[in-house]
């Protein structure tokens, strides 16, 4: 997969505060909009986290509020550790925002977004993009299962991972930036070091895949000049099923987002 990789950076995007007005606005027009229209739970999970911003701006929302008041969980049992429901479903609208603006919502004045590691959302009033710029390019090599076990949940995984960074970068594109996509398989080869012109990067990974546990490694190649830009571990314990799958996928994209949208520019 080769992906034009946008960082939000502060010549493209002003964060602010909006006023009450503005806000209602930007909540009744991402309602309307066919990805939201007929996802009743995602439209009161927006609703929800739209009102409290309002509302309690400076309070912090937890995950066990939102499990309570917006997925009904019982207070007296509802335990965030084995109930992730909360933290699924803001994955999910997360990726429905960013499909939104990708697609119907790109001459959308204003975005609204759930930054990873918080439910507090953010409201950025688009600007016009500088014209010229020459945008990273990633490409996604299939990852490597390094134990007996994994390779049907190591490809599950590049799977996930592919679907998640069109999604996260396709967030900032514009029709005039190419994207091409490639179905991550093991046959695909790894970039030529000697052709690659200088912003296009290789992720590529590792699993493993113990009784209990699982262990994702992943690292950012500069190709041009052949050096780790980036590197992370991902870990879970959970069983080596979709959700994992979607969990970890989710973790690297996040991770990997805010690498580039930071300039992508530091050593590891």
């Amino acid at each position: 997969m080769v992906i034009n990789c946008v960082g939000n950076s502060s010549a493209d995007i002003a964060p602010e505060r909006l006023g009450r007005e503005e806000v209602e606005r930007v909540l009744a027009l991402l309602l309307a909009s066919p990805l939201f229209a007929k996802a009743r739970r995602m439209g009161s999970l927006l609703r929800f986290l739209v009102e409290h911003d309002l509302q309690c701006c400076d309070t912090l929302l937890t995950e066990h509020a939102i499990g309570i008041a917006v997925f009904c969980r019982d207070p007296a049992v509802y335990c965030t550790g084995d109930d992730p429901v909360v933290r699924v479903q803001v994955g999910r609208l997360r990726r429905k925002l960013a499909s939104h603006y990708a697609t119907l919502g790109q001459q959308d004045p204003v975005r609204l977004n759930v930054p990873a590691g918080c439910y507090r959302l953010t409201y950025e009033r688009q600007r016009p993009r500088a014209t010229g710029t020459r945008h990273p390019i990633l490409q996604l090599q299939p990852f490597t299962c390094i134990t007996r076990d994994g390779d049907d949940f190591t490809q599950g995984l590049c799977e996930e991972l592919s679907c998640r960074l069109f999604e996260s970068f396709e967030q900032t594109q514009t029709p005039a930036n190419h994207v091409l996509m490639k179905v991550p398989r093991s046959s695909v080869k790894a970039p030529d070091l000697g052709r690659a012109r200088r912003g296009s990067y290789s992720l590529e990974g590792s699993v493993r895949v113990e009784p209990a546990r699982v262990r994702t490694s992943v690292r950012l190649i500069d190709v041009a000049q052949g050096r780790i830009r980036w590197s992370a571990q991902f870990d879970r314990n959970s069983p080596y099923g979709i959700a994992t799958q979607e969990d970890l996928a989710e973790s690297i994209c996040q991770s990997l987002t805010g690498y580039f949208a930071k300039g992508g520019s530091d050593d590891v």
